[in-house]
């Protein structure tokens, strides 16, 4: 996990948190790196022992001026005690970085770019784990603020796509970058390379957000062949988003969207249907952080070992923020619960167990709370609001083993409507607690 840090001498820049058991995760060890920004840090295998690197931005402000630089941790048998430092040859700010196999030599190149600076860079791998000095384009007319890598014509090499006031394709060939500008004047904040359709060619899929109409648009490029990519009708979305990310939650084998609402209420995902259609949003609530963040960033993966991708989300305050990181972990089933979901039969099995679930979620006349226990013990289900006070019970005795479900419709105890707002749905089978946040709109 990368921290932001404001390119301080001080502060710790990454962690390494350790995934003991299914979802657990426990800190094993923290490296002041004097990097600056780790707003996206990579995990790949440099120097192809099969064990993934850290690749990370540094600066040195020792000679009185910055020198950027890319750092490497190197991994060995899952210890980082050795790192490289490759200079970028430049001091302005690098804002994005990314990896991908520009040059088709089966090693990971890495890209940056600079929008500060008004260009994007290449860092050539030699098989070994050391890079070149950066090739840098200049692109002058625009601050780029996206960068990424993918085979979009299907040669063996990954082109590059440059996104800012404009986006560019810049198709790699042996003598150089082969330049498509798909659009100019709309300024985009996200860029993806990912074969949205299922039909073996990468698609392109962009991002916009609009904070003044708090509106989010999406622009997909669908690929014919031929380094041909059709621009697709431009998607609004009535909310305002500052990132997104784009995977599998449902097993299916489409590529779904995450949009990040800017307002930091939870995420909105759209569902692939194929064919560049997409199904109704699903709200998945995630409350503010106390003190309120200022600036999130999300990312996805199978974190529990159940085959379904997680959302998992950093928080940044520029100032100590306890329990900056979150994990929603995907059931498979469109639930997004706190707790880990696992015992699963084989990869993308029905589950065997599911702690807790609680839909719809947000709600408004009444929610639905469902469990499994394994065995006869004694269970108890309360309503909490965000204070810890236990506003309501909706079960507590001696219950066999199986299925059970409740329901609440907002009320206390009294029998009193309570406000609109996050509550806290807690089980408690045994030894055992899992708990879920809930929205209750009036």
């Amino acid at each position: 996990m990368g921290h932001k840090t404001a390119w301080e001498h001080t502060n710790p820049t990454i962690s390494i948190l350790k995934n003991i058991d299914n979802g657990i995760f426990e800190i094993v060890n923290t490296t002041k790196t004097f990097c600056g920004y780790q707003e996206n840090i990579l995990l790949i295998d440099i120097n192809n022992d099969s064990y993934p690197d850290i690749v990370a931005f540094r600066s040195d402000f020792s000679s009185g001026e910055a020198e950027r630089y890319v750092r490497v941790f190197y991994n060995f048998l899952g210890q980082f005690n050795t790192y490289q430092d490759f200079s970028l040859n430049s001091n302005d700010i690098f804002s994005n970085i990314d990896y991908g196999d520009i040059n088709g030599d089966n090693a990971y190149d890495l890209v940056v770019a600079s929008n500060h600076g008004q260009f994007w860079g290449v860092l050539y791998n030699d098989g070994n784990g050391s890079f070149s000095d950066p090739e840098y384009h200049y692109v002058g007319d625009y601050h780029p603020m996206a960068i990424t890598c993918g085979d979009l014509n299907d040669d063996g090499r990954d082109d590059i796509v440059v996104c800012g006031g404009s986006t560019e394709v810049y198709f790699s060939y042996p003598d150089g970058f082969q330049l498509l500008t798909l659009e100019t004047g709309e300024p985009k904040d996200g860029v993806s390379i990912v074969d949205f359709d299922l039909d073996e060619e990468n698609d392109l899929l962009t991002f916009i957000d609009y904070p003044i109409g708090n509106v989010t648009g999406l622009v997909m490029y669908q690929n014919q062949g031929n380094n041909i990519l059709d621009t697709l009708d431009q998607l609004y979305f009535s909310f305002s988003s500052s990132n997104y990310f784009v995977t599998d939650f449902n097993n299916d084998s489409l590529k779904d969207i995450l949009f990040q609402l800017g307002d930091y209420t939870g995420y909105v995902i759209y569902y692939n249907q194929g064919n560049f259609q997409l199904a109704d949003s699903q709200f998945v609530a995630l409350p503010e952080s106390d003190p309120p963040e200022v600036w999130r960033n999300c990312y996805c993966a199978d974190m529990d070992g159940n085959g379904y991708n997680d959302i998992i989300t950093v928080k940044t305050l520029y100032a100590y923020l306890p329990n900056n990181l979150e994990i929603l972990f995907n059931d498979g089933h469109g639930h997004f619960l706190e707790d880990p979901i696992t015992t699963v039969e084989t990869q993308n099995s029905k589950l065997k167990t599911q702690n807790l679930i609680c839909y719809p979620n947000p709600f408004r006349d009444r929610i639905t709370i469902e469990y499994t226990i394994s065995k006869k013990e004694m269970v108890e289900v309360g309503i909490y609001n965000m204070s810890g006070q236990k506003i309501k019970t909706l079960n507590k005795g001696i219950l066999q083993a199986g299925k059970y479900t409740h329901t609440w419709d907002g009320t206390d105890k009294n029998g009193k409507v309570v406000s609109s707002g996050i509550y806290i749905i807690r089980l408690t089978a045994g030894r055992q607690t899992h708990s879920c946040r809930i929205m209750y709109m009036k």
